[in-house]
């Protein structure tokens, strides 16, 4: 699928509902128009984006008859995933083009993948035996990664990186999913470089060149984006919260909240609502 041409590229920060999520969307009918990593595509039907740690959706403009498929879930379920691929080609082939047609076989196969999902939900909800719903709930987590393998394995192989590119692209992608990973503990860029076993100055500069980040933008980036998520999603005190993030005190977390939001906690919390 090619990249569309558009002239706003102004810069927002990525859609909290593909914050922490990984899979991919299926458009099923109409079209929308989306804002993926500072680049413009255009979904009609049969049309799937790949959400992955290098993959940042900013916007989704759709057609008033646009429906999806999500086979989104959290980072966690597909750590396994990219971890063995993380020293593949495969991050950068999807970070630079996350937006793929399927075949109208594919097409099927999906929608009845995601009818499977729907089912083990509904007796999920029904369910009143705490082992059955882990098993379910384990089941439809193993469903999200075996059709996200299937599409994947169907269209990787269509594009090309240059091995530099592939390099640079993998120290980033693992800084990035150990990031989502210890943000709660590591938000310092020197022991991020010392995973990577490289020098703190080397380091910034890798990422920056395969990014466009800074890695202090990026802790500052995911660690703000996760505290917005709490404020938004939870009622927990900015105490709770300041503790949940490992933050000494709760004025440094404001403090800290303040700089890269651009606005107190309790006053995002209040807009947010």
């Amino acid at each position: 699928m090619k990249k569309i041409a558009n002239d706003n590229t102004n810069s927002c920060e990525p859609l909290h509902e593909f914050w922490n999520r990984a899979g991919f969307i299926l458009c099923t009918a109409g079209e929308a128009d989306l804002r993926i990593n500072n680049n413009f595509y255009h979904l009609v039907r049969g049309s799937v984006f790949i959400v992955t740690p290098l993959v940042q959706v900013h916007e989704i403009n759709p057609s008033p008859d646009f429906e999806r498929l999500s086979f989104g879930n959290e980072l966690k379920v597909f750590y396994p995933l990219f971890k063995l691929i993380a020293d593949t080609g495969i991050p950068l082939k999807v970070g630079q083009s996350p937006c793929w047609q399927l075949s109208p076989v594919e097409f099927l196969f999906v929608k009845s993948q995601y009818q499977r999902i729907e089912d083990k939900s509904g007796k999920i909800a029904t369910s009143t035996s705490a082992e059955e719903q882990l098993i379910l709930t384990n089941l439809i987590n193993l469903i999200c990664v075996e059709t996200m393998l299937e599409v994947v394995s169907n269209h990787i192989g269509k594009f090309e990186v240059p091995i530099d590119s592939t390099r640079y692209s993998n120290v980033a992608y693992r800084f990035i999913l150990a990031l989502h990973e210890n943000y709660r503990t590591q938000r310092s860029v020197s022991w991020y470089a010392s995973q990577a076993n490289m020098s703190t100055g080397h380091f910034s500069t890798i990422i920056r060149e395969a990014t466009g980040q800074s890695p202090s933008e990026w802790v500052s980036t995911v660690t703000t984006t996760y505290a917005k998520l709490i404020l938004e999603q939870t009622d927990k005190s900015i105490k709770e919260i300041a503790n949940e993030l490992n933050f000494p005190e709760q004025f440094t977390f404001r403090k800290y909240f303040k700089r890269y939001a651009g606005m107190s906690p309790s006053d995002y919390r209040k807009q947010s609502r």
